[in-house]
């Protein structure tokens, strides 16, 4: 079984369960002065939903929930209104923000089962909006609990009182529009388990995640939902001459790095003929993949060149970029569309040891470019780099994308809600931006150029690994042109999610934590790619 931390079960019906509910929920827009769908009320819930409205308890403001008490036989069910804030501004994702709302309110009344009417709402069709209540509650319910002892307080528990907290919610998605709503909620419940499951394992810790036990998990989950699946071990990767994944890894004696690939490829199930990767010798045709990389380091020291101790233990989240990569590919298992898309998730430890690499070793990589090696705490660039180059060489792909916590400097330059940019074409990054839009995953182009590739040269090798604090991010991306094709004939974009990979406070459906983010943009971009959903 997939683990994803969250146990939420979704029904689909045409109208409010009759009884056996704890709450009606239905959703208006800020100023419009009545609920979207409260006529497919019953009149006792409507009159709630006019009192709610008419007495001031809620006007329909982002994410602001306001509720009534409806007698049901012997005892009382609430009625929540959610706002979705203001007409100018509605997208899915402000669905998704007040489906988050609502699972925060029902945890904090102890209420588990909940009818949800799809909002009926100008240009987002029934389906999409389907989609982005369940996307928005699966992802508010996630709580991570492996390693917690059952008595101990839970996070969204606002006094402690776990024993009476739900544990598991059982949603009703209430729509006129059935066969749609059907659609856009078997889509939110594959996004919103793979999320889930991405955030699992990235809030795994060091002493039960490394690279091979990452491989395990990667194989597990590929048996489960049938896609292909391969791993690098250390010998492998030293006969291919991958020196950046090998070098990073070396300190980590124990916990040797693999190279995890992922294969979803649809078309060859449409067709019937058997998949599996193409050869290097094929380069055209619409079977071309499009292929994602992941930077999967499961615990990063610095290295020699040693992190603070403050904070570090926030460093099993650096392995993000690779639980993108992990969640779209389970996603796509799950969707069944005719794409071909191959995911790598470049998994090293970059620890303390004798064997660990130092600052002034100069390294070679998979396509022969040298790095010297400046800091061993700019490690990310270093697995990416083989990943990309072996990558893009092996599968000939459409287009590549990769995700890494690469650099605290892109948190300097965007903060903490959007990811930086980088890329050898516009056009894909138009696709990207578009793609994360309807996700709701925000992302800022930086510059990559001659001056920033300039910027790491070295004297004594190609290439180095960091050029000092200056325009950090921007030296990350500079680094990883050097392994995609010079000429431009392999659209590529680096994404780097360092400030959005994790949140230290409550964001409106995410709690602390991974937030698994990109896993929707990439399925957006894939669906856009593909014409597939």
């Amino acid at each position: 079984m997939i683990p994803t931390s969250t146990q939420v079960s979704v029904a689909v019906k045409s109208s409010p369960p009759a009884g056996g509910t704890d709450a009606i929920v239905v959703f208006a827009i800020q100023g419009a002065g009545e609920a979207s769908g409260a006529s497919r009320l019953g009149s006792e819930d409507r009159k709630s939903v006019a009192r709610i409205l008419g007495g001031g308890a809620a006007r329909g403001k982002a994410r602001e929930i306001g509720f009534d008490l409806v007698e049901v036989g012997r005892g009382y069910r609430r009625v929540y209104v959610a706002g979705l804030g203001v007409k100018e501004k509605l997208s899915t994702e402000s669905i998704r923000q007040a489906a988050g709302a609502v699972i925060k309110a029902l945890r904090k009344h102890r209420l588990a089962k909940a009818a949800l009417v799809v909002p009926e709402l100008p240009g987002i069709g029934a389906d999409a909006a389907a989609e982005a209540l369940v996307v928005g509650a699966l992802l508010a319910a996630f709580d991570y609990e492996e390693y917690r002892g059952t008595g101990a307080k839970r996070n969204n528990d606002e006094d402690g009182d776990a024993k009476h907290a739900p544990r598991r919610f059982e949603l009703t998605i209430v729509s006129a529009n059935l066969a749609a709503a059907k659609s856009g909620v078997e889509r939110g419940r594959a996004l919103g388990d793979a999320q889930n499951f991405a955030r699992t394992i990235a809030s795994r810790p060091g002493n039960n995640i490394n690279p091979p036990s990452l491989a395990k998990v990667a194989q597990s989950m590929a048996r489960e939902a049938g896609l292909g699946v391969r791993v690098l071990d250390e010998k492998e990767m030293a006969r291919l001459g991958m020196g950046g994944i090998l070098g990073v890894g070396a300190g980590s004696i124990a916990t040797p790095p693999r190279l995890i690939v992922l294969e979803y490829n649809g078309i060859a199930k449409r067709s019937g003929k058997r998949g599996g990767a193409p050869s290097k010798s094929s380069g055209g045709g619409a079977d071309r993949p499009l292929l994602v990389v992941g930077k999967a380091i499961t615990f990063d020291t610095g290295g020699i060149s040693i992190k603070p101790a403050e904070k570090m233990g926030k460093m099993i989240f650096d392995k993000c970029g690779g639980m993108a990569v992990l969640g779209l590919m389970y996603a796509l298992a799950k969707l069944k569309w005719p794409v071909h898309v191959v995911g790598i998730l470049s998994s090293a430890e970059n620890a303390l040891s004798s064997k660990a690499y130092r600052p002034g070793d100069i390294l070679r990589l998979y396509n022969g470019v040298t790095v010297e090696v400046t800091n061993t705490d700019a490690e990310g660039r270093l697995v990416l780099g083989d990943a990309l180059a072996w990558g893009i060489e092996t599968y000939r792909p459409a287009a590549v994308v990769d995700l890494a916590t690469l650099t605290g400097g892109v948190i300097t330059a965007l903060g903490k809600t959007m990811a930086g940019v980088m890329s050898n074409s516009d056009e894909l990054v138009k696709e990207l931006n578009e793609a994360g839009e309807v996700a709701g995953e925000r992302m800022w182009r930086l510059p990559l150029g001659d001056d920033q590739r300039d910027y790491i040269k070295s004297e004594f090798a190609d290439i180095v690994n960091s050029a000092g604090r200056e325009g950090h991010p921007l030296q990350g991306g500079a680094f990883l042109s050097y392994f995609v094709p010079a000429d431009g004939s392999v659209p590529w974009a680096h994404l780097d999610i360092a400030g959005v990979a994790d949140t230290e406070k409550e964001l409106p459906y995410y709690a602390k934590g991974a937030t698994g983010w990109g896993i929707r943009t990439l399925v957006e971009w894939v669906r856009r790619r593909s014409s597939a959903g």
